[in-house]
């Protein structure tokens, strides 16, 4: 009876501990349709012209970000928050990383953007960037190149490719789904 007992709990683990690696990640190929995927804001077109490099050749990804169990439990985020990523297959030097925040509260998302401007600010030299979503800025030396920007409660942060003129098109294209 012990051994039917357990063995029904560790089968209901495996299921429970797959159900949640399949919600916190996932991967679309450039064959797949990338429709129903919350990173589908860039699309395999858009990006294959960023980085210059056939559609076929791109993968998809998307991860949630691990945030505070207080945030969670607040709700501060309509949308968990995310990573994108589109890369090459053939090149892992071409690729596009950006990470979205979807707050509930728009001053909520303007608490955390300048704050995050603030951070930039004592690690290295930072640009405000006008005419992006209701306010952005680029963070570029030799440690980082990155674009942050604002538009009501959502703030995108991209992290590459590091080409200032590049990240600005991201940011443009993400923020106009929203």
């Amino acid at each position: 009876m012990k051994f039917k007992r357990l063995l029904c709990l560790t089968a209901i683990s495996v299921l429970f501990l797959n159900l949640g690696v399949l919600c916190t990640s996932s991967e679309i190929l450039a064959t797949e349709t990338d429709g129903t995927n919350r990173c589908s804001s860039i699309t395999l077109e858009n990006a294959a012209n960023i980085l210059a490099v056939s559609t076929d050749d791109l993968q998809k990804s998307s991860r949630d970000l691990m945030v505070s169990p207080e945030d969670l439990q607040k709700k501060i985020y309509k949308i968990h928050p995310y990573n994108c990523t589109i890369r090459s297959k053939s090149n892992f030097l071409k690729l596009i990383t950006y990470v979205t925040y979807v707050y509930n509260d728009p001053g909520k998302a303007r608490k955390e953007f300048d704050k995050m401007q603030k951070n930039f600010e004592s690690l290295s030299k930072v640009d405000v960037i006008p005419d992006i979503g209701d306010e952005a800025f680029w963070a570029g030396d030799n440690r980082f190149q990155r674009m942050v920007a604002i538009k009501g409660g959502v703030v995108i942060d991209v992290l590459s490719p590091k080409e200032f003129n590049l990240q600005k098109q991201i940011i443009r294209i993400v923020l106009d789904k929203f």
